[in-house]
């Protein structure tokens, strides 16, 4: 691609690179354009010199002086030919320049431009009406276009601009782009549970959680962020082994309160045995509340050691009363009896520490936002 560097010497000049006229192995012909604000002729904004230039031993190009034009006698001159390629070159290069100060003046700093292609450029030229008109016909190429464009946007070192671009959009523009992007990762999230809720491999779900960490977030009537996946809290004996690891360490983004999620998969069992007219709690549903128990126990007694091993935790989360979230199994296909619906509510809601939400009720709440945001479009 053409590129264009340019370099600001004030307020109201910077310095272009030489463009190339005429070049030899040792000896090369160059114009040393500069971009000026001219108050009296916008327009008239480049000015420059032409410089024949020579290379010097260390491989650089340098200035020849051997002529003096000022020491110059009556009728004697200096003539310069430049070829009709050079001068459509140069008269190319000059309009990059006057176009760059007609739209942004006298850049600050250096400055590189990338000169796009004349595709791009009557693009850039569509009024909105004629771009969208443009992207409606070609509704797939437009598609296509977007999901490029929005991949080189995430990627990009300058999110200052990306935001200060977002930011200029009208208000409902911008409103509308964001419920397209919820809208586009609930709905990947509802595809991944439709289609995976009977897989068995905990890993598989907390790297899904950890991967799309705002799904957690729909568990608390709080703002929560999750501080670490696979954290460990505490609990090694004095032979340094027997440590405890909760799958996600989150905290109340007000209070800074740990929050601890530990995780089975949706086929985990949420009832055991029957017993007379009720349905007694599965081995696996005891057994995740008393391990999360346990961890809120043991980072609760061994915080301070935790933070003195690194001391940036305790600015990321503080342990009063943490607490304690269990995500299990799937309601709608065990529960399938009016016996083991109550058996499974009574027995959650017996619960003081322990919050109690199964997979399905989890994915439920995406799917009603999915619905709200839809209807909202």
């Amino acid at each position: 691609m053409d590129e264009i560097q340019i370099r600001s010497t004030s307020r109201s000049s910077a310095e272009a690179e030489p463009i190339v006229l005429r070049l030899k192995d040792t000896v090369r012909l160059v114009f040393m354009p500069t971009i000026v604000e001219n108050k009296h002729d916008p327009d008239a904004c480049v000015k420059g010199t032409f410089v024949y230039q020579k290379k010097s031993k260390k491989n650089q190009w340098e200035n020849i002086k051997d002529i003096n034009l000022n020491s110059l006698r009556p009728a004697e001159g200096v003539q310069l030919e430049i070829k009709s390629a050079e001068l459509l070159h140069l008269l190319r290069k000059l309009a990059d320049l006057w176009r760059i100060h007609h739209r942004e003046g006298i850049p600050i700093g250096k400055s590189r431009y990338i000169k796009i292609s004349d595709q791009l450029t009557e693009l850039d030229d569509f009024s909105d009406d004629e771009l969208r008109q443009l992207l409606e016909v070609n509704s797939a190429t437009g598609m296509e276009l977007f999901k490029r464009l929005a991949a080189w946007l995430a990627k990009t070192g300058d999110q200052e601009a990306v935001l200060a671009s977002l930011e200029s959009l009208e208000y409902d523009s911008l409103k509308q782009l964001n419920v397209i992007v919820s809208l586009g990762n609930l709905r990947r999230s509802l595809h991944t549970w439709e289609t995976f809720q009977t897989n068995v491999d905990e890993e598989f779900w907390q790297n899904e959680l950890l991967k799309n960490s705002f799904l957690l977030s729909q568990l608390f009537a709080y703002p929560v962020v999750v501080i670490k996946g696979k954290a460990y809290v505490g609990g090694k004996s004095f032979e340094n082994v027997g440590g405890n690891i909760v799958d996600f360490l989150c905290k109340n983004e007000l209070s800074n309160n740990a929050v601890l999620i530990e995780i089975k998969t949706p086929a985990t069992p949420l009832l055991g045995k029957k017993y007379r007219n009720v349905y007694t709690a599965s081995d696996d549903l005891n057994g995740g509340i008393v391990e999360v128990l346990n961890y809120a126990n043991s980072i609760t007694k061994d915080y301070q050691s935790l933070i003195s091993s690194e001391p940036k935790a305790c600015e990321a989360f503080e342990a009063f009363k943490p607490h304690c979230v269990l995500i299990i199994g799937n309601c709608q296909r065990e529960l399938d009896s009016p016996d083991k619906r109550k058996s499974f509510e009574l027995f959650r809601g017996g619960l003081k520490d322990v919050e109690v939400l199964t997979y399905d009720e989890l994915f439920g709440k995406v799917r009603r936002f999915v619905s709200l945001l839809e209807k909202g479009r």
